[in-house]
């Protein structure tokens, strides 16, 4: 089919070509205005955008790809798309990203260990231009499993892997349970329960230090019966407030390592008769959208989950803009107590 053809036919595609003809220069300079070169001048830049807009021209999003090594692609990795958490993260993640024009790529991993692996893999094949894993640490099994010479950029949120070298964006779970425990301690409580988040999990480790510390700065002893196991599950949480319940001496407060344990206790008290905060006071740690509730009404630690995915997100950019020399950073971001009716003076205070 001739050029002449082709370009009467509806379905004709105007080439890079058909603009540098158009503009009476070379393809290759057309193609630096196109790249955003700064050495271009300002009569011609001005000159190939016209012609680009008059022909309705469209760049080859491959042909770009392959010519500057980037796909201006995004891999997200997170545990639980489910967790309320999560959402509002991903949401100033991809805000963010597509102010960049960059595609977000996301992969929901069921915190299983082969899932994550195998996701991580493919999308590392698919030539991403960096990583953000949300949530989810990489362990050195896992890493052995990955080739680490093509890892791209990565940026971890509230959980760092040692296993590889990325930014950390975390919220200050020490500093937010140090005022959530301060406030209890302040209300006349001094047996306090705590429900732990996953053992692989370095902010719910943190959650948990801060906890045993403010009950030591308290000169409480810290009964082992009290701290029970958990995974960030409203069934983990469930399981721990009717064991607590069930105690022959119950704690005055239960604090949860997150809002979705919070809720299952919550849940398993009700069903065993206990008054919250009447008799038991209940606080979590995330502040997702069901804790202010009227019908839940959650004293939790908020921390700013759309900022952190867009702060993340923009690290990650400045890490791929800038190359792998850029050193390992750590951004903090603070916590915020918010008080609400699921909390009150202990009893018999």
């Amino acid at each position: 089919m001739s050029t002449s053809k082709a370009r009467s036919g509806a379905r004709y595609r105007p080439t890079i070509l058909d603009v540098a003809a158009a503009c009476g220069m070379s393809p290759a300079t057309v193609s630096n205005v196109l790249a955003g070169k700064r050495h271009i001048a300002q009569e011609t830049r001005a000159l190939v955008l016209a012609k680009v807009s008059e022909l309705g021209y469209v760049a080859s999003a491959t042909a770009r790809a392959l010519r500057m090594n980037r796909t201006w692609s995004v891999g997200v990795v997170v545990g639980d798309i489910a967790n309320p958490f999560t959402p509002e993260v991903l949401h100033g993640i991809e805000d963010a990203l597509w102010e960049r024009h960059h595609n977000l790529i996301l992969c929901s991993t069921g915190s299983q260990s082969d899932r994550k692996v195998a996701y991580l893999r493919n999308l590392i094949d698919k030539h991403v231009d960096g990583l953000i894993l949300v949530a989810q640490k990489l362990t050195a099994r896992e890493a052995e499993e990955l080739d680490l010479a093509r890892l791209p950029p990565i940026v971890m949120i509230n959980r760092k892997s040692d296993a590889v070298s990325g930014d950390l964006v975390a919220i200050d779970s020490r500093g937010g349970m140090r005022a959530l425990m301060a406030h209890l301690l302040s209300l006349g409580h001094r047996r306090i329960a705590f429900v732990k988040g996953l053992r692989d999990s370095s902010s719910a480790a943190e959650r948990y230090r801060a906890y045993r510390a403010a009950m030591t700065g308290a000169k409480l002893v810290i009964d082992p019966a009290l701290v029970v196991p958990g995974d960030y599950t409203i069934e983990a949480g469930t399981h721990a407030g009717a064991l607590l319940a069930a105690m022959r001496q119950p704690p005055t407060a239960i604090v949860a390592a997150n809002d979705l344990m919070a809720i299952g206790v919550l849940g398993a008290l009700r069903d065993k008769g206990v008054s919250v905060p009447g008799d038991i006071s209940v606080a979590g740690f995330d502040d997702i959208f069901l804790a202010s509730h009227p019908l839940i009404g959650l004293t939790t630690v908020a921390q700013p989950k759309y900022n952190t995915g867009a702060i993340a997100a923009r690290a990650l950019l400045e890490r791929i803009e800038q190359g792998r020399d850029l050193a390992p950073r750590f951004i903090g971001l603070d916590a915020e107590l918010k008080v609400r009716g699921s909390t009150a003076t202990a009893r018999g205070s």
